[in-house]
């Protein structure tokens, strides 16, 4: 172990580590020739020696040497958390198989290639350097150098490592696995909470998630959480997440709590915002625990909240995806393929337990003139307010769609033609009772409004439209503002 160069102005000090004298002396010589200063040594066993009392910058690291290899010495500072954003550069003279695929899973920061990419070993490490979060006031010495140094805590430790990511890797599957076709939200959050909660409880934990109607939270306990302990979570949650969370979180108790039934002893709150790279926060982790429960578990807490913030990224994708392909962009109502297919599901559970259904196939009178005297974009506002009146005059049990420029389309379940035209005549005088923005205070917009019903046996979706729309027609050559059957 040798220094060189008294460290320059934003030099860097570089921790080289490789069993070739000639290698580490090529090394030695880019790095110092660039104004870096050096720390030596043969392999990964003496480089953790080094870590106890040195804070470089960076590692450059051999991957084939005697004691402990550059894989296994990644392996273990990734797997620390004194020096695991401490930025790790292996070099390899193999550039292909199993190599690469090691480097990656050892948790290597970057890879290169002895002879064709060594001409870069510089500005790659300087630029590892630049990008690492970790601040240099923060370090400590390893675990490993904190022990009785000898092959056997090497291989204790290695053992651990690899066991840590076995279970890093368990966790990623069953997380992943859970999104299925046949899935909701609220089954995923809950196959989440089963997972993780064996690794957190005693103690309590909450998953929060910002979905389309807001924020909402599921979160499970073990005995030795009370109701104060849980507000306390939901407050910090509510104080560290990324939205508020609302004062009703829907907590369950733990299924299998006979090895929960203690106090919690130091107990400990952690909130992590669940999120993706390059997508907005859509949820958030929240947990009670011990406090060396906590530090022992950190960095599979990380994992869960990485692959929650995957799982609801996914999950807001696909809602929105969703909604695109069902909703009128205008209007916000289902589109025409929509309300169709719905209109057509509910006629086949009129055949199948005799119900009644009528629908209505609406159309906004003088739309046209809208238009053509206000312009399109005040058509738009009307068009859209309409819609959320028509909303409000039909029932909840009624499905409304556009089904075109201003006709639109309604079905209204288990009910008679009779009942249908009531509702129809109400739906039309409450459309008209208010002004409309962007229009003159005198100016309304009504409705023309023509009816059908299905007359059961060999009646199909086609000819009920069919007869709704000679009503409509009827409706409107009849000076409009009316409802046909």
């Amino acid at each position: 172990m040798t220094t060189a160069v008294p460290k320059k102005p934003h030099a860097l000090q570089v921790l080289l580590v490789d069993d070739n004298p000639i290698q580490l002396s090529l090394l030695r010589h880019l790095f110092q020739r660039h104004g870096h200063a050096t720390i030596e040594a043969r392999n990964g066993a003496e480089a953790l020696i080094v870590l106890a009392t040195e804070t470089p910058d960076v590692v450059v690291s051999d991957c084939i040497m005697p004691l402990l290899d550059g894989y296994q010495f990644c392996r273990l500072v990734k797997d620390d958390k004194a020096t695991r954003h401490l930025p790790v550069l292996l070099l390899t003279a193999q550039g292909a198989g199993l190599a690469r695929f090691w480097a990656k899973t050892c948790g290597a920061d970057r890879f290169l290639v002895k002879g064709r990419d060594l001409d870069h070993v510089v500005e790659a490490a300087v630029a590892l350097a630049e990008q690492s979060p970790r601040p240099r006031a923060t370090h400590a010495p390893p675990k490993l150098a904190q022990e009785n140094f000898g092959v056997e805590a090497i291989q204790r430790r290695l053992a651990q490592a690899l066991e840590q990511r076995l279970v890093e890797t368990a966790l990623r599957d069953s997380i992943a696995r859970l999104y299925t076709a046949d899935h909701d939200t609220p089954r995923l959050i809950q196959g989440f909470i089963e997972i993780l909660q064996e690794l957190v409880l005693p103690g309590a934990l909450m998953v929060a998630y910002l979905g389309e109607d807001g924020v909402w939270c599921e979160g499970v306990h073990g005995s030795s959480a009370n109701p104060e302990d849980r507000a306390a979570l939901e407050q910090t949650l509510t104080e560290q997440g990324p939205f508020p969370v609302p004062p009703s979180c829907h907590w369950h108790p733990a299924a299998d709590d006979d090895e929960r039934r203690r106090t919690l002893r130091n107990p400990v709150l952690r909130v992590f915002t669940a999120t993706t790279p390059g997508y907005p926060a859509v949820g958030a982790l929240a947990f009670m625990t011990e406090r060396q429960a906590a530090e022992d578990f950190e960095r599979l807490f990380e994992i869960a909240a990485e692959e929650l913030g995957r799982l609801l990224s996914l999950e807001d994708s696909r809602l929105r995806l969703y909604h695109q392909a069902i909703q009128d962009p205008l209007t916000g109502l289902h589109n025409r393929k929509h309300i169709l297919d719905m209109l057509g599901i509910e006629l086949d559970q009129c055949r199948r337990f005799g119900q009644e259904l009528s629908i209505m196939v609406m159309d906004l009178d003088h739309f046209k003139s809208v238009n053509d005297r206000f312009g399109h974009p005040v058509g738009d506002q009307v068009l859209s307010a309409m819609a959320q009146r028509m909303v409000f005059g039909l029932r909840k049990v009624d499905q409304l769609g556009r089904i075109g420029g201003e006709e639109f389309l309604a079905y209204c379940p288990q009910t008679d033609l009779l009942g249908a035209k009531s509702l129809a005549e109400r739906l039309r005088e409450h459309v008209a009772i208010d002004p409309l923005p962007g229009l003159p205070s005198l100016d309304r917009v009504t409705l023309s409004i023509g009816l059908a019903y299905w007359e059961g046996g060999e009646d199909t979706l086609d000819l009920m439209l069919s007869r709704a729309d000679k009503a409509l027609y009827q409706a409107k050559s009849e000076g409009r503002n009316r409802v046909i059957c």
